[in-house]
């Protein structure tokens, strides 16, 4: 990966172009080298990357990286407004939810021509994850990560029920009585006074720990891995309209709203509501919850809250047509507006390399792009003595990608609201699906 590029003439006249379209300043260019400014948003990520990049360095003696890191809210309010300034950074993360619009308004440099230069192997990144950042034959990112949705669960939670994380294993739910996934729900679910909600005077105003937890301004860690298991599509195709309002969307999503006020063996959406309500670590540290169902970029947050292996992560349950969930990744972009496009290039393929994948995964920071080293981050978190495999399992099963529309931001603000109408019992999900489906769709071109 050190090894500098031969450029060929069109590729070398392809990047002047680039260049000539202005963007990131030139932060260091003394002794000849140049400064790559990389923009990033997990602090747990950080260090292993940081370190990572220090050898880059020195492989690339002309080359210093600049890390800019911002939380994920930050990041892309800021992000969006460099990119409308022209002054964004060289290289950084780019999330599908905002992919649709950054390409079609061309900020984001087409890498196909340099796959295709250099001879990049990209059959060592599961399909799933690269597929989704082409178009029209371009390609404008390589996958850096993934992360899927599992079930946390606390093993202290577990053992007080006189449950095993086996009884996690082979759960499935269904419209009608919840299936096995509610019965094992309502024997973590107890009240003060220590009656459980399939027991004759349990009383749902006075829990002491709910079965589960669950939080998701867009549906990703809730009730769009319902609707999968469930026969629905979110959309017609991607990048398509949204249609959530069909029978099987509208089942998943009453499902969930019957976890919490049907069978009381979820936190009320009082508690957790986004944007305000707690983390679903804090929720289940606290002793508040025995189970989550959650990302798995919340694993550093649910080792603090649980240390010392009193957490692991079971699949999700199966629904009337089978298991699922849903499945994303990041990939690591080039700026198309960059003024050093050869080294934003070097700079990209070390980071999607194996050699920088393998010591990320090996940190436990994240689930790797690269589909052969996932053993790799699963043994990290063994050492620690918490299961991941959850985690893994999902995603080699049936999975469903984050939807890819230009009316992301549209849909994010009114499923935010809207839901938590839902969640709230102060909504139909028949209502919130139309109603959701009808504005979002309205803001597609």
């Amino acid at each position: 990966m050190s090894r500098k590029i031969a450029l060929s003439a069109v590729a070398a006249a392809a990047l002047l172009s680039l260049a000539a379209c202005g963007g990131a300043d030139d932060a260091d260019s003394t002794g000849g080298a140049v400064t790559l400014r990389y923009a990033m948003w997990d602090e747990v990520q950080k260090p292993p990357i940081e370190q990572s990049i220090r050898e880059f360095e020195k492989a690339h003696p002309t080359i210093k990286v600049q890390i800019e890191l911002n939380n994920w809210n930050d990041y892309w309010s800021k992000l969006q407004t460099q990119l409308a300034g022209r002054s964004a950074p060289d290289v950084f993360w780019d999330h599908v939810s905002y992919f649709p619009k950054f390409s079609k308004e061309g900020v984001l440099t087409d890498l196909a021509p340099l796959i295709a230069q250099d001879k990049v192997d990209t059959s060592i990144y599961d399909s799933k994850l690269s597929e989704g950042w082409k178009v029209d034959g371009k390609v404008y990112g390589l996958p850096k990560d993934w992360d899927t949705i599992g079930l946390f669960y606390s093993t202290k939670a577990l053992k007080d029920a006189g449950l095993t994380p086996a009884d996690l294993d082979g759960l499935t739910w269904n419209p009608g009585d919840g299936g096995t996934f509610v019965k094992t729900l309502q024997k973590l679910t107890v009240d003060e006074n220590g009656k459980h909600p399939d027991e004759a005077g349990f009383d749902p105003k006075k829990v002491k720990q709910y079965g589960l937890a669950m939080q998701a301004p867009t549906g990703q860690q809730d009730w769009w891995n319902f609707a999968l298991q469930n026969g629905c599509t979110l959309q017609d195709k991607p990048w398509g309209r949204w249609t959530i309002d069909q029978p099987a969307c509208v089942q998943a999503i009453q499902f969930v709203q019957d976890l919490r006020l049907k069978y009381h063996v979820a936190v009320p959406a009082t508690v957790t509501n986004p944007p305000n309500g707690p983390s679903l670590d804090q929720v289940v540290g606290r002793g508040e919850a025995a189970t989550a169902m959650d990302g798995s970029w919340m694993l550093r947050a649910f080792d603090t809250a649980l240390p010392s292996g009193g957490f692991g992560v079971a699949d999700l349950p199966a629904g009337p047509v089978g298991k699922g969930s849903v499945y994303n990744g990041l990939t690591e972009a080039v700026y198309a507006g960059t003024k050093h496009p050869k080294e934003a290039w070097e700079l990209l393929k070390w980071l999607t390399s194996e050699h920088h994948q393998k010591a990320v995964a090996q940190a436990g920071s994240v689930w790797p792009g690269i589909t052969s080293l996932n053993d790799v981050f699963a043994d990290a978190w063994k050492a620690k003595g918490v299961d991941v495999t959850g985690f893994k399992k999902a995603a080699e099963g049936t999975t469903m990608g984050y939807p890819l529309t230009e009316a992301a931001d549209v849909y994010n603000v009114k499923a935010l609201d809207i839901f938590n109408q839902v969640w709230l019992g102060q909504l139909s999900p028949q209502d919130a699906a139309q109603k959701i489906n009808t504005e979002a769709n309205a803001a597609i071109k």
